[in-house]
């Protein structure tokens, strides 16, 4: 598993949903499966069910002695002393099962009850119903059992808490109920599901009239029968994969819940019954309540101070008072477990490791000007540090002879932890932490970038890769991030509780935050826990394009409302759609809704309301600035406005001081004005009666003859020098460190200048050198301020600020460009609820595909639901599932190739009407299939090329896994479009064809991944009855045709959809997953991939 939002639901629990949407729309249509008693029975039949097992063991003599108290308080019950030793460690346990009412369970089996008890032996007590538990001595008392349980996700389904309800009748069943299941803190097994499932739906091969095959299963043993008593005792890390295994082997028909008691209450009625409520928890809640900060291993007094002036010699701290320094690091030395392992890190900092980062080394290597203060550069990888923190601040787990393990853990993987991220992002905050990054290539022009962030040197120290280039798609490696110690040993500190501890979630949390902040938050990362005991970094932000190289089968959509074509129908039983606005949002709204009004925030907006105009507020802009110096280059000149406010500025300048300005005048002669360093001389415009006298210059700046001569003589220099590329900026433009000042950055490129003054480089401005010509203005490589901005926040802020401002005019111009979102839009408060029939195996932030045909039309384009809320109830033999969604905006298409302007996917044209088929001249005609195919203009079949086959021949060509869906597609053709040809082109090309079509064109498919290397795809044009061929690139006549909306409602895909080109004579029943490759491995083992053979290896 990832750590992006948006994964698809696993392929079992699909399988389930399809399952179950066909038996839901048995006997609708000709395409639906039939009503027979057994669909009948599944129907109208099914119960859920629930059970409860304790995790309490009676140990010793303490423990028998709690059993014979309660014995002793009932005496109607007599126990021997063999059964009393039946009831030491698990056997207590085993007999008090809650599962339909209360059952013993011994020798793998459960004793039922039924009748009444007649007599007070224990051994009877277990399989009566009346007066089994607690005698009929009072009247016939039943035995009790659970009720009913409801299961809430917390914290974004990082932690479940469950609720039992359970009903006793006498004190005796209670107290036996209190010593299992009332214990605060311990372990217990809550199950449930339904006690049948559809398994399988298999359609006849070679009986397209016989209805298809349906396999229902009965639920059989669970987890608490088959492990929770063994002998051998299982950690929890097992238990919790066991769970995991027996939901996938259900399709998603049982779950479990493995947790420890947090909270009881219990009532007495006055019929003596009681009322038990019985909270529990999953294991993963230990993130809110372990402390970070334990003490740490003791030294002696002298030992710690000579650590701690060592460390402060070595960070160049100064002493402020005995004992106490400028410094958490060093004062903190002693402490607490992980700030003394901090500390001495870097009293013992590894100069081999790539674990660990000296960015003052670095530094020296460049040659750098302002060298990193030394107590900020020392950092370690994020996976480095997190596994630290594991070993020596997480709790160890034993079960017996088993061997230690941690209560929970954290993913440290570099394939399964990504992040978000653009090319020029640099780390905009060292304090934090740092990273490798690439530049494009305008950046690597201008810029001196680094070699050590993306080189291996044994010169100076690298960092382990960060970013990923595959294609278009660029991401990060999140645990090659390199976190500042410093600022680890702070966040230590902050937000410590009375007792001077801090929990692992809230630490966690920190650390997250600081690197969205350093990334200019285009990570959105927090700590999530996965399967109730692994913590991971959850990456909200998706990455724009990831999803086209995963391969992943096309999600199953979920039917909300009616029937689909292939007449399944839903097993949803409620549904609600609304919006929450926050005022927050509203003013992002309000620029959505207009028609120029474009942000990186509005831009889901924006694709929601594509086509629609706010006639009462067509465009909202923030208030007009005072105008700043634009750039001067080909594409055009300074604004009039700035040149006449500068002109007047220094005649009235010159009006007061007289000498030292930037105006002079001659008599007869008009004004000499110096503009950016260089001088403009005889400002005198044809016929001007203006005096050019000292005592006239204020008057002669508001004089619109002279205005307009300055500002045409400013334009004529501009147009001269943009000849030879020439930006001026005026002669005071770079400080006494040689930096662009802020003033003086042209609007747009307030990044790219800060890249630039971050790591030297060309500003790609100049000013007047008046004896040497124009100079460039340069930033040296030694002169970078990124080196120290540990000291210096000034210059931080100024990178936060300005990536800000260049990643959302990326956004806007991508979204203007191509209607790619962006992938920082975030959440939009559009939600949907539904509440189904139990199901098991959806995980928060899983992507939820559902037939949005009850939407309005806009929104399938624009929205995307992510699961966000997952609760359980089971009550009155009935188990549902709530799902509460969010929706965000569309990512993950591929980015689309533009020609001309325009998508050449022809999405430009508008809908296209579908018309259907051509009413045939002659009913009694068949489809016709073509054979058309050739491998390099060699037939690939001499036996059938170039003659008509059947349908059956044409299904033999193609994956044995897919034969089903084109068979029912060839089938609707068949009969909807007599006449029509099929002329099929490819169906099945082997991985030696693909290596040899790489060689020849190398933008054609990798080896393994098209679906025809498996034979999932035909490539095929259509011969309508006038005679008209459907060619590959013309989408309008397949749309109108209808052809491809019968294959896309079976769940198949056409190329004529694909988001980067159009492929229209494509069409498969799955894309090219994970799976499929794996297969293919194994199916052929010890081959190289030229002998391989493909075509039946299967996708699931």
């Amino acid at each position: 598993m990832g750590n992006i939002i948006g994964d698809p639901i696993h392929n079992q629990i699909l399988k389930q949903v399809k399952n179950r949407q066909k038996m839901s729309g048995a006997g609708y249509n000709s395409e639906s499966i039939k009503r027979d008693p057994q669909v009948l029975n599944y129907l109208n039949n099914r119960n859920s069910w629930i059970k409860m097992a304790s995790g309490v063991s009676i140990s010793g003599s303490l423990g028998e002695e709690k059993i014979k108290a309660i014995f002793e308080q009932s005496p109607d019950q007599t126990v021997t002393e063999q059964e009393y030793a039946n009831l030491q460690g698990t056997g207590l346990a085993k007999k008090m099962v809650l599962f339909n009412t209360i059952q013993s369970f011994d020798d793998n089996k459960y004793t039922a009850r039924s009748g009444v008890r007649d007599n007070n032996l224990l051994n009877d007590s277990t399989n009566k119903m009346y007066g089994g538990l607690g005698g009929n001595s009072q009247g016939l008392q039943p035995v009790g059992g659970i009720t009913g349980i409801s299961i809430e996700d917390m914290n974004r389904g990082s932690i479940r808490k469950a609720t039992v309800s359970i009903k006793v009748y006498n004190k005796f069943q209670f107290n036996l109920i209190e010593i299992l299941y009332l214990r605060l803190g311990y372990i217990m097994m809550l199950e449930w599901g339904w006690d049948k499932y559809v398994s399988n739906i298999e359609t006849i091969e070679g009986s397209p009239n016989t209805p298809p095959k349906v396999t229902i299963e009965q639920m059989g043993s669970t987890v608490i029968e088959e492990d929770w008593f063994e002998k051998d005792t299982f950690t929890q890390r097992s238990m919790l994969s066991k769970i995991k295994a027996k939901r996938l082997q259900t399709q998603g028909n049982y779950d479990a819940f493995f947790g420890k008691v947090t909270n009881f209450s219990w009532s007495v009625n006055p019929d003596g019954s009681f009322d038990v409520k019985v909270d529990l928890i999953t294991l993963g809640s230990v993130i809110e309540s372990l402390n970070v900060r334990p003490p740490a291993i003791q030294l002696d007094a002298a030992t710690i101070s000579l650590q701690q002036s060592q460390l402060a010699k070595k960070l160049d701290i100064e002493e402020t008072e005995p004992g106490k320094y400028e410094s958490s690091l060093v004062n903190n030395i002693g402490s607490n477990v992980i700030s003394q392992w901090l500390g001495q890190t870097i009293l013992n900092f590894p100069k081999r490791d790539t674990n660990y980062f000296n960015l003052f080394r670095l530094s020296l290597a460049a040659n750098a000007v302002n060298i990193v203060p030394e107590n900020g550069s020392y950092f370690i990888r994020l996976g480095e540090f997190l596994e630290t923190l594991q070993s020596k601040v997480f709790k160890d787990v034993k079960n017996g002879e088993l061997r230690l393990e941690k209560q929970v853990v954290i993913d440290t993987g570099l394939d399964t932890n990504k992040c978000n991220y653009v090319l020029n992002l640099i780390p905009l905050d060292p304090g934090v932490c740092i990273f490798g990054f690439q530049f494009d290539k305008n950046f690597q022009e201008i810029s001196y970038l680094p070699n050590a962030f993306n080189e291996k040197s044994d010169k100076y120290p690298t960092l382990d890769p960060f970013v990923v280039r595959n294609g278009d798609v660029v991401y990060g490696k999140l645990m090659n991030i390199y976190m500042n110690i410093n600022f680890l040993q702070l966040e230590l500190e902050n937000n410590v509780n009375e007792k001077n501890e801090l929990s692992l979630y809230q630490y966690l949390q920190s650390i997250c935050t600081g690197i969205n902040k350093s990334t200019g938050n285009i990570t959105n990362l927090e700590p999530a826990i996965r399967e109730d005991r692994t913590i991971y970094f959850l990456e909200q932000n998706p990455i724009k394009g990831l999803d086209t190289l995963k391969n992943q089968t096309d999600i199953a959509p979920i039917e909300i409302l009616g029937y689909n074509s292939s007449g399944e129908s839903n097993f949803v039983t409620d549904f609600k759609f609304n919006t929450k606005i926050t005022p927050d949002l509203m003013t992002t709204i309000s620029i959505g809704a207009t028609a120029e009004g474009k942000t990186a925030d509005s831009l889901p907006f924006n694709k929601w309301n594509e086509g629609l105009k706010n006639r009462f507020e067509e465009n909202v802009k923030d208030p007009i600035p005072e105008p700043k110096p634009k750039t001067v280059n080909e594409k055009g000149l300074t604004d009039r406005a700035v040149i006449i406010a500068q002109f007047q500025k220094d005649m009235y300048e010159d009006k007061k001081s007289w000498t030292g300005t930037n105006v002079d005048y001659d008599m007869g002669k008009g004004y000499d004005w110096e503009w950016k360093t260089v001088n403009i001389n005889d400002i005198d415009p044809p016929g001007w009666d203006g005096q050019s006298m000292f005592s006239n210059q204020i008057e002669d700046s508001k004089d619109p003859a002279l205005l307009d001569e300055v500002v045409r003589r400013v334009h004529e220099l501009e147009r001269d020098l943009a000849k030879d590329k020439i930006v001026l900026v005026d002669k005071n433009a770079v400080d006494g460190d040689g930096n662009l000042l802020s003033s003086q950055i042209p609007v747009g490129e307030e990044y790219l200048q800060y890249i630039i003054a971050a790591f030297g480089g060309d500003t790609g401005l100049s000013t007047n050198g008046t004896i040497y010509g124009y100079n460039k203005v340069l930033i040296s490589k030694q002169e970078g301020l990124w080196w120290d901005s540990v000291s210096k926040p000034s210059f931080v802020s100024r990178g936060k600020d300005s990536f800000k401002t260049y990643i959302n005019n990326l956004n806007v111009a991508e979204y203007e460009k191509l209607k790619i979102q962006s992938s920082l839009s975030g959440f939009i408060p559009v939600e949907l609820s539904l509440t189904i029939d139990g199901l098991s195996g959806i995980k928060i932030y899983n992507k939820l595909n559902i037939n949005q045909k009850f939407l309005p039309p806009a929104y399938p384009d624009s929205l995307k639901f992510l699961i966000r809320g997952l609760n359980h109830k089971v009550e009155n033999n009935r188990w549902t599932t709530d799902i509460s969604t969010i929706s965000t905006s569309i990512t993950d298409q591929e980015p689309r190739k533009v020609v001309g302007g325009q998508n050449n996917n022809n999405t430009s044209q508008g809908p296209i009407e579908v018309k259907g088929p051509i009413p045939p001249k002659n009913p009694d005609e068949k489809l016709k299939i073509y054979d058309n195919r050739t491998v390099g203009g060699v037939p690939f079949d001499k036996r059938t090329y170039k003659t008509y086959q059947g349908i059956d021949w044409l299904v033999g060509e193609l994956n044995i896994n897919t034969q089903d869906t084109w068979r029912k597609f060839l089938n609707i053709l068949n009969d909807k479009y007599p006449g029509y040809t099929l002329k099929i082109n490819t169906t099945y090309r082997s991985y030696q064809r693909s290596i040899e079509l790489k060689v020849i064109n190398p933008s054609n498919a990798t080896p393994g991944k098209s679906a025809h290397n498996y034979a999932f795809a035909v490539d095929m044009n259509v011969e309508d009855l006038t005679g008209k061929t459907y060619m590959k690139n013309n989408r309008k006549p397949w749309v109108e045709s209808g052809i491809p909306k019968i294959a896309t409602d079976l769940g198949m895909r056409w190329g004529g959809n694909f988001q980067n080109y159009v492929d229209c004579v494509h069409f498969d029943v799955t894309r090219v997953t994970d799976t499929t490759i794996v297969n293919a491995a194994k199916d052929n083992k010890g081959l190289p991939q030229s002998q391989w053979n493909t075509k039946d290896t299967n996708y699931v």
